[in-house]
């Protein structure tokens, strides 16, 4: 995707109106709905852009990123912990990101 690029440090996006760039370093996870993807940042806020999260996922596992689930994209970095029963990772700032079964495989990495 041309809109689309990246270098070491950062993941450009565009909104509707202009190009925003987000540091991936400080990216926790990214949560897919429907066509949007919203990201979960270290600061706490969370940005959605109108692309689906198929659009960041080559970019991002190039960077060390996991995808989990059909919906979720994790950062390796912040995973905290793993809750076995309910089939999600603990993220840091209190977020959460089920595990599909299908990519329970992915958390050996982690």
């Amino acid at each position: 995707m041309s809109n689309l690029l990246s270098n070491r440090d950062t993941l450009l996006t565009v909104d509707s109106k202009r190009n925003i760039a987000l540091f991936i370093d400080r990216i926790i996870m990214l949560k897919g709905e429907g066509n949007y993807t919203l990201f979960h940042l270290r600061d706490g806020k969370a940005k959605m852009y109108a692309h689906c999260l198929n659009t960041y996922e080559e970019v991002l596992r190039s960077k060390g990123f996991l995808r989990v689930h059909k919906s979720f994209m994790v950062n390796p970095q912040y995973v905290i912990d793993y809750n076995c029963d309910d089939n999600q990772l603990v993220m840091e700032n209190n977020l959460t990101a089920s595990v599909s079964r299908r990519r329970k495989s992915v958390l050996k990495e982690v």
